[in-house]
């Protein structure tokens, strides 16, 4: 037991680990690339819902259906950012305003108030999307250090993402330390991992695989 201490405080010293953080009790259920299949998803109680982007199936124009399915949905606060499919879509700028029951964010964060009381605090970024860059990225250089939790479509280096993983994503977390990056995009990535160096849980929540079937079920994580 004593040398696993000194071990973790050598690691803290050195930057390979950061130290763990008192839990928030905070419920996120997270989900992504649903590709129009939001439908056939169980989707469990929490506090947060977040969906990390690729709703639709190449862009086409299912937002009545996707937003009237969000309303269904008891959580108190519901987050959607972009994802590939979304990106280029004839129709993405007016994503914010026909999502009406949730807080679509696309290179902004926002604040809640979570709990019975809404005694607990958490800031959420939610990002547009890119693709993996190897040099700094502008939209990441964005996210504020007090950010609780990252919502970005892809995944980052070397976690969840079968190696195709963004290397800045992958700074940006060690520069913000998030309690919570939650991400999709790379199916058969699915899962979710704890990254000491920062404390961050990666969850990416992809829902389906093999040709845009559902193959999963949403992620529950407590932060």
């Amino acid at each position: 037991r004593v040398d696993s201490v000194r071990m973790e405080a050598v690691k803290r010293v050195l930057g390979l680990e950061a130290e763990r953080r008192e839990p928030l009790g905070i419920r996120v259920v997270c989900i992504s690339d649903t590709h129009d299949h939001h439908r056939k998803l169980v989707i469990p109680d929490g506090d947060i819902l977040i969906h990390a982007g690729d709703f639709t199936l190449f862009g086409r124009d299912n937002l009545e259906d996707f937003n009237s399915w969000l309303g269904s949905l008891p959580h108190a606060h519901k987050i959607v950012v972009n994802g590939n499919h979304e990106n280029n879509a004839p129709w993405h700028e007016s994503t914010a305003k026909r999502l009406t029951n949730a807080t679509f964010l696309l290179q902004q964060h926002i604040t809640l108030q979570v709990g019975d009381n809404s005694e607990k605090t958490v800031t959420v970024f939610g990002t547009d999307f890119s693709w993996p860059m190897q040099s700094p990225n502008p939209m990441f250089e964005e996210i504020p250090q007090n950010t609780t939790i990252i919502v970005t479509h892809g995944p980052p280096n070397r976690v969840q993402d079968r190696g195709l993983g963004c290397k800045q994503l992958r700074r940006t977390m060690d520069r913000v330390k998030p309690r919570l990056l939650v991400c999709g995009h790379i199916h058969e990535a699915r899962g979710q991992q704890h990254v000491a160096s920062c404390d961050t849980l990666v969850v990416n929540a992809a829902i389906c695989e093999n040709g845009y079937r559902v193959a999963n079920e949403p992620i529950v994580v407590e932060i």
